[in-house]
């Protein structure tokens, strides 16, 4: 199969990928545990795949991959679509791709862990590791403003930039070092600023990369090698790439995102694709994760720090990772009523990003689509993530009829 079968790229509709009739065809299945040994209704297991390739089926992803776990036991394991739109390879949940912004909450891992080993406090302030931040009116920013996003630098402070100066990380940080605050004291979403702040914090305080933190902190223990920040050179081509699909222009939305990160949403996934994109550490955006290495992280968080009997981090760690920051309000910058911890968006008695009834769920979105998760309420875990970049509205109701009918077939446990 071509690209030019797979792709139609028909104005005004965009990229979409040209889906079979029988998505058997480009579907794969790992080892699953039926859900009747764990009293779940298969029938409502079935239906949170149902919906998976009905977003499939609106063309607006390459490639998809899902896995979930209940009570330790893998659920759902199953991927759907290419690797890449030039490639007959399939998705696999083993195939790396981008998270995009649920990379945020590795990072905030990152931190907590540093926390946890007395190597900062949350409650610091940034400018007692990175003196140069303190500048027009910053100097009582905390870290645990950066990671609950009340730190007041909700957007990247220039316009129209050369995407390229996304991946300069030094060139960020002075920007953002000599910017003033735009929404002191307000819940303001940080899309990229916080991240490249949280990086520096971490590298200063602790005399190491972000990478090397990341290995002892979180990847080796958990045994998940291939999540990491960028790609090797060696596996670049072992990766799924991530697309710009659909329409182009859909206001508000697509002015909402340029606002945000600063540059034109359909430039971001081409960007990353490239290698400058997957050389450079963008805490905030550019870790790449296998469907089962995000799970892992998130099914080692729903059990309050351990993991296959170790204790990655302290259960107490966790706890402070997850605990609001605040009351729900609705944010200066998403727009959208949302309540952070330091570190994940949370979920809602109503509704929320995991569907609904989910007030003990919390997790992350990534770039509109990706979305992982942890419920301890329901013993569950998931990671979905999607190589397609789309703001149509058809992708986010696609993505909340999956990520509601996933929270819909793991009950509450009494």
């Amino acid at each position: 199969m071509t690209t030019l079968d797979k792709v139609v790229a028909a104005s005004p509709l965009g990229v979409r990928v040209r889906v079979p009739l029988r998505l058997g065809s480009v579907t794969t299945r790992g080892v699953e545990t039926p859900p009747a040994e764990l009293g779940l209704s298969a029938s409502a297991v079935n239906r949170a795949w149902t919906a998976v390739e009905a977003l499939y089926r609106t063309g607006l992803h390459p490639g998809m991959s899902l896995v979930v776990r209940h009570r330790g036991q893998v659920v759902i394991d199953r991927a759907i679509g290419h690797q890449r739109l030039d490639s007959d390879e399939l998705m696999t949940t083993d195939v790396p791709a981008c998270l995009f912004s649920c990379s945020k909450s590795v990072t905030a891992l990152i931190i907590h862990g540093l926390a946890e080993s007395g190597t900062l406090d949350l409650d610091d302030r940034v400018a007692k590791y990175i003196p140069e931040f303190a500048q027009n009116g910053k100097q009582d920013v905390t870290i645990r403003a950066l990671l609950t996003h009340r730190a007041g630098l909700a957007k990247l402070p220039f316009h129209n930039p050369d995407p390229s100066f996304l991946f300069d990380t030094e060139a960020v940080l002075e920007t953002l070092y000599a910017a003033p605050l735009s929404n002191a004291g307000r819940q303001g979403y940080h899309a990229a600023t916080a991240g490249y702040l949280l990086g520096e914090v971490a590298r200063r305080a602790s005399g190491r990369d972000l990478p090397d933190l990341l290995r002892t902190i979180i990847t080796d223990p958990l045994d998940i090698p291939n999540l990491t920040f960028g790609v090797p050179d060696e596996r670049r081509d072992q990766v799924a790439l991530s697309y710009s699909t659909g329409p182009k222009r859909l206001p508000p939305v697509t002015s909402l995102l340029k606002r945000l990160l600063g540059v034109s949403p359909e430039i971001i996934a081409p960007e990353l694709n490239t290698d400058l994109g997957m050389s450079t550490v963008i805490p905030a955006v550019n870790v790449f994760a296998s469907a089962h290495d995000a799970n892992r992280i998130f099914e080692m968080l729903r059990s309050g720090g351990t993991w296959n009997g170790r204790q990655v981090l302290a259960s107490e760690t966790v706890a402070q990772a997850i605990v609001p920051a605040g009351p729900l309000v609705f944010d200066d910058t998403l727009p959208a009523p949302i309540r952070f911890s330091p570190g994940f968006m949370l979920g809602e008695r109503i509704a929320s990003l995991y569907g609904f009834g989910t007030p003990s769920a919390f997790g992350h979105l990534g770039f509109m689509n990706i979305v992982c998760w942890a419920d301890p309420s329901r013993e569950l875990s998931v990671a979905f993530i999607n190589t397609g970049k789309s703001a149509s509205p058809e992708s986010f109701m696609g993505m909340f009829a999956v990520t509601s009918a996933i929270s819909a077939a793991f009950p509450v446990v009494d």
